[in-house]
């Protein structure tokens, strides 16, 4: 933009044609403007729910190298975050106080105390026990009625399961479940139903699936010949038992694939895992919902069963044929 400028030169005023940049300089400004609005739409911190390893995992991928310590200090010492102050914490993640206040804050808690509240009174989540613990009866009145309440919570859970669950991962599983010679599935306490239903879907289109015995039983003669050719497929969900760790590193140790399935408070899975599904199993109620935990083995079935094509639809006409020949079935 060109503008007509007087300059004084030996006393004389003279019309000379300064190049100046007005728009550059109004380009600028409204710049500075806008960046000032998203600031003030931004800042606040957005509300979250969920428990500190739920929103700590939701937001783990976008912490800065001082969040992420802290994090990782956090979830060390979960159990026992009500006997630490915020200085101590800041301390042993090696940054400031400052930085721990912002950080919990982040998590959406309005403080590190009130985070240090909420988490002593989520007591023993897991435990059926921990819902019934100071409940009125009026309030388990109310709750058992509240079939509303029931249905969203599923329905939220299998939508935050396979928003967090990537394509590829289900490709990766899928594929490990195709290409292996035999597939184990292992599963207990909570997880034990999950595993008995991953089986009574696999077994119907692939041979050389088994279904892990619990403790106590044949565990060790039955895993004796796993190796590289083999997957371990593993329910890894609360309450978890110390008998995982042991037997995926004993298929990390032979070269055996491992698939994980387990939920969002899982902060240290049992050795390494070839894929990792998280599946959201926040219950309404006194129980933890593997509602989303089911559909997952679902989806997975049924793609594999695409993926094998010809293979699984002889190995289900033999199943049917045996059945027939059975007569144990009531149609």
């Amino acid at each position: 933009m060109f503008i007509l400028a007087l300059v004084k030169t030996q006393g004389k005023h003279q019309s000379v044609n300064c190049k100046f940049s007005l728009t550059q300089k109004y380009q600028e400004h409204i710049f500075m403007k806008q960046k000032f609005h998203d600031f003030q739409v931004t800042s606040p911190q957005k509300a979250m729910e969920g428990n500190m390893q739920e929103r700590i995992l939701e937001l783990q991928h976008d912490f800065t190298e001082s969040e992420q310590r802290l994090a990782e200090v956090a979830l060390a010492h979960l159990p026992n975050l009500a006997a630490y102050s915020a200085t101590e914490l800041a301390q042993m993640a090696g940054v400031s106080k400052a930085t721990a206040g912002r950080f919990f804050r982040r998590l959406g808690y309005e403080s590190f105390n009130d985070a240090r509240s909420q988490q002593r009174d989520a007591g023993d989540k897991g435990s059926p026990l921990f819902a019934l613990a100071g409940v009125s009866i009026s309030t388990k009145v109310e709750a058992e009625g509240s079939v509303q309440k029931h249905l969203a919570g599923d329905l939220q859970n299998l939508a935050n399961t396979f928003e967090r669950i990537s394509p590829d991962d289900m490709k990766a599983a899928i594929k490990a479940l195709q290409k292996g010679r035999r597939v184990f599935i292992a599963g207990f306490r909570n997880g034990r139903v999950v595993a008995q239903y991953a089986w009574a879907l696999l077994t119907q289109l692939r041979d050389g699936v088994q279904l892990v015995p619990g403790a106590g039983l044949n565990l060790a003669e039955d895993l004796a010949d796993l190796d590289k050719n083999d997957v371990l497929l593993v329910m890894d969900f609360r309450r978890r038992v110390a008998l995982l760790r042991p037997m995926v590193e004993h298929a990390n140790q032979v070269g055996a694939q491992v698939i994980v399935l387990t939920d969002p408070s899982a902060t240290e899975l049992p050795a390494r895992a070839d894929v990792i599904l998280r599946c959201v199993n926040k219950g309404a109620g006194m129980f933890d919902s593997y509602i989303a935990s089911m559909s997952v083995i679902n989806h997975l079935c049924t793609s594999l069963g695409f993926a094998l094509g010809a293979t699984a639809r002889k190995r289900l006409e033999r199943i049917e044929a045996l059945h027939e020949h059975y007569g144990d079935l009531h149609r």
